[in-house]
């Protein structure tokens, strides 16, 4: 991203030392092109409020073996550059932050090259070396699953049980001279726990007959949509009526 010195120089219009925090940011912008920089209230620990450019963006961070894009955030002091930036990282909704020697808590990063700031010695391009160098040794981020995907791994786990408990009833039915009855397993439910669970079961090929009785209002769709797999064997049914209408054969309750 091409680096705007005009538009960054009017948003340091309050800044004391305005010409020289402009040329660094060109030096950052060198190395670190997908910055992006705006204006906004930085409030302090004294509830102190002040308005500051600040920039966001990701730093590649090497970390046993793969390579991490960390997001973080620079407010840049109305005294740059005789004063270093307050830095933070700026995770994701699935990511948490890792407490630890260089990151408190609420994301503020401490180093170093922050605590021995000396104009003109240090820059803020060597301030992120140094913090590629830290997270290296110990990434302050971690991810964590997302709500859907913690939903899915319970559902998989949740059919794991079921399934796993039919074939072993399948299995001792069949020990007891079953074996040339029909198997039938009736699925009650509707959605997306439904389609899961009927699936599952026509995968494992534990039934010789699979029914699944949708009990909805109609107002869930889910459970039709099935219709489109074409699984051998398995009869959909809406509502208790049509399930008491059906004749009984033997087999096992599965509740969805």
């Amino acid at each position: 991203m091409e680096f705007d010195c005009e538009a960054v120089r009017r948003l340091l219009g309050k800044y004391k030392f305005r010409d020289l925090t402009v040329e660094e940011l060109k030096n950052v912008n060198m190395f670190f092109p997908h910055f992006r920089y705006s204006m906004d209230t930085y409030v302090f620990k004294d509830t102190s409020q002040k308005d500051l450019l600040n920039f966001t963006g990701t730093i590649p961070v090497m970390y046993q073996g793969n390579t991490y894009n960390i997001p973080i955030r620079f407010w840049i002091l109305d005294s740059h550059p005789f004063a270093p930036p307050i830095c933070f990282l700026k995770p994701t909704a699935n990511m948490e932050i890792s407490v630890g020697k260089h990151v408190d808590a609420k994301g503020r990063i401490y180093l170093p090259y922050l605590q021995n700031w000396s104009h003109p010695k240090s820059v803020i391009v060597g301030l992120i070396k140094e913090m590629i160098a830290k997270f290296q040794e110990e990434l302050p981020l971690y991810s964590v699953p997302s709500s859907t995907e913690a939903q899915q791994a319970d559902l998989l786990a949740y059919i794991a049980n079921i399934t796993e408990g039919v074939s072993d009833t399948n299995s001792r039915g069949r020990t007891n001279h079953e074996s040339k009855i029909a198997n039938k397993i009736t699925v009650v439910g509707s959605g997306d726990l439904g389609i899961a669970c009927t699936m599952a079961i026509s995968a494992k090929g534990i039934a010789d007959k699979l029914l699944l009785l949708d009990l909805s209002d109609g107002t869930n769709q889910g459970t039709m949509d099935l219709d489109i797999f074409n699984l051998p064997n398995v009869e959909i049914s809406k509502g208790m009526h049509s399930f008491k209408n059906k004749p009984t054969k033997p087999g096992s309750w599965l509740s969805g």
